[in-house]
C-alpha cells in the first residue's frame, strides 16, 4: 500500500508561491512609485473629458504633454471627478486616477516623437474622447532651455483671437512661475511671473490675426455657461449668435473647466480653427474674436475640449 503526500506538503508549496508572488508585486509596486532623486515631477489631472498637466516650474498644458528624452519623471495622477485611468501604451503606463487619492509612477522616455495618451477606465458617455498627446523632444542638453522668457509670448497657428485673463492680462499670468496652455496643434501660451511685463504689452498687439488686446470691449457677446461641461446642459449663450461683418465679439467662460471657441462642427472638421479660435480658455478667462475676416454666412462653431459643445455663428 502506498504512502500518499501529507495534505500540509500542498499547503505550505501554495503559500510559498503565494508569499513570492506577493514579495515581488510589492517589489515592482514600489519600483513604480520610487522615482529616482533627479526626477522631474509632473501632476496628471482627469477630468471629464480631457487630461490636465503641470509641470513642477508652473507650467500647465491641457491634452498635451511634453516631455525631453533621456529625463526621469515622475507622475502624480488624480482625478477630479469621477475614476480614469492615465494610459500610454507605447511606453507600458497605465495608473488609475481616483479621486481623492494621489498615484504616484516615474518613466524615462527613450525615444522622440508623438504618442497617444488615453483613458482605459469607463468615466462616462465622452470616454473614447478622453484622448491627449505625448510628445517626447530630443534632449539637446542645452541648460537655458528650460528657462523662462522675460516677456510674454503667444504663437498661434490659425485663427483669429486674444485670450485675456481677468484683469486684462493674457491667459496664462499666474502668481508664481509659467503657464502654458496647449490646444493640439494650434495654440502655445508662455508668460512671465512678472504681472508689470505683462501688462507693459497692452498697447500693442500681441497675436497674429486681426485680435489683439486692444480691442474693443463693446459690441456682441457670447458666453460659456456655468454647468457649460455637462453634456445636457447650454454650452453656449446665445448657441446661435448673429453680427455684423468687422464685429469684435467677446467670449467669457463663465464654467469652471477650460473651453473654446473654434470655428467647424467639430475637432475633426478639415477647416477647424481656421476661420476663429479662442484657443483655450480657462476659467473666468475673456477672449475677443473679430470676424473682419470672417465670411459672410453661417458658421457653426464648438469646443475642443467638449466636442459635444456646439453653436452657430451668423456673420452678415
Amino acid at each position: 500500500m502506498g504512502h500518499s503526500t501529507p495534505e500540509w506538503v500542498y499547503i505550505g508549496a501554495v503559500t510559498a508561491i503565494l508569499i513570492w508572488v506577493g514579495a515581488e508585486s510589492w517589489n515592482i509596486e514600489h519600483t513604480l512609485e520610487y522615482a529616482p532623486p533627479n526626477s522631474e515631477t509632473v501632476r496628471v489631472i482627469g477630468q471629464q473629458w480631457f487630461w490636465s498637466f503641470q509641470h513642477a516650474d508652473g507650467t500647465q498644458e491641457i491634452n498635451e504633454l511634453h516631455v525631453t528624452e533621456g529625463i526621469p519623471y515622475r507622475f502624480e495622477i488624480v482625478s477630479s471627478d469621477v475614476v480614469h485611468s492615465f494610459s500610454v501604451p507605447d511606453f507600458a503606463m497605465l495608473m488609475d486616477a481616483v479621486p481623492g487619492r494621489v498615484n504616484t509612477m516615474w518613466n524615462v522616455f527613450d525615444e522622440p516623437g508623438e504618442y497617444l495618451i488615453q483613458c482605459r477606465e469607463y468615466c462616462g458617455m465622452l470616454h473614447q474622447d478622453m484622448r491627449a498627446r505625448l510628445f517626447v523632444e530630443p534632449n539637446t542638453n542645452n541648460a537655458t532651455a528650460a528657462s523662462s522668457e522675460s516677456e510674454p509670448t503667444i504663437s498661434q497657428g490659425s485663427g483669429t483671437a486674444t485670450v485675456i485673463a481677468p484683469g486684462g492680462g493674457e491667459v496664462g499670468s499666474t502668481g508664481s512661475g509659467t503657464m502654458r496652455v496647449v490646444e493640439p496643434g494650434n495654440l502655445t501660451q508662455t508668460t512671465s511671473s512678472d504681472s508689470t511685463t505683462t501688462n507693459s504689452t497692452s498697447g500693442s498687439e500681441t497675436s497674429s490675426g486681426n485680435a489683439s488686446s486692444t480691442a474693443s470691449a463693446s459690441g456682441p457677446t457670447l458666453s460659456i455657461p456655468a454647468g457649460a461641461a455637462t453634456p445636457g446642459n447650454p454650452s453656449y449663450v446665445p448657441d446661435t449668435l448673429t453680427v455684423t461683418k468687422g464685429d469684435v465679439i467677446t467670449v467669457t467662460n463663465d464654467d469652471t473647466a477650460p473651453h473654446t471657441v473654434t470655428n467647424g462642427d467639430s475637432p475633426g472638421d478639415a477647416d477647424a480653427g481656421k476661420l476663429f479660435d479662442t484657443s483655450i480658455m480657462m476659467p473666468a478667462a475673456t477672449a475677443q474674436i473679430d470676424t473682419a475676416t470672417v465670411e459672410a454666412g453661417d458658421h457653426p462653431f464648438h469646443c475642443t475640449v467638449h466636442p459635444f459643445m456646439t453653436g452657430t455663428l451668423t456673420v452678415q
